[in-house]
């Protein structure tokens, strides 16, 4: 993931906490990503952003005891989500339980993302995912 860092252009940056609801990040990010991505609103590669935005969001709150922070960059390979919290231990990829609803979404951002990892900090650590996207024009203003 190196390079991106002085490519990347934050158009959102937002904190949740641990039982916060994720619909509303959600809509902050559709928004943001139509109005600022040039994008029209019903672009399928919007709905996996928010898939990724979701599930990204939501294994805070399951694995961690605190809550996070969201943000959503463009870059010239896609949009790049991260989500930042306080635990050191890495997501890992696993096979789901038939038995269990849960369990599946690492699988389905490792399927729809172009890439993702982590990186880790003494006391934190970052979960991110580049998503495909038609990063054509980015609308400079600074993040909501």
């Amino acid at each position: 993931m190196t390079g991106w860092g002085t490519t990347a252009v934050i158009i959102l940056r937002a904190s949740f906490g641990r039982d916060d609801p994720v619909s509303p990040l959600r809509r902050r990010v559709k928004a943001v990503l139509t109005e600022r991505i040039d994008a029209a609103a019903d672009d399928a590669w919007i709905d996996d952003a928010l898939v990724t935005v979701s599930e990204l969001v939501q294994n805070v709150g399951q694995h961690t005891g605190s809550g996070g922070e969201l943000t959503v960059s463009a870059t010239p390979d896609g949009v790049l989500i991260e989500v930042t919290d306080a635990a050191a231990t890495p997501p890992r990829l696993r096979q789901p339980d038939s038995r269990h609803a849960g369990g599946r979404g690492l699988l389905l951002i490792d399927a729809m993302s172009l890439a993702w990892g982590t990186r880790h900090r003494d006391d934190s650590k970052t979960v991110w995912a580049l998503m495909p996207a038609p990063v054509l024009a980015v609308q400079s203003r600074s993040p909501r």
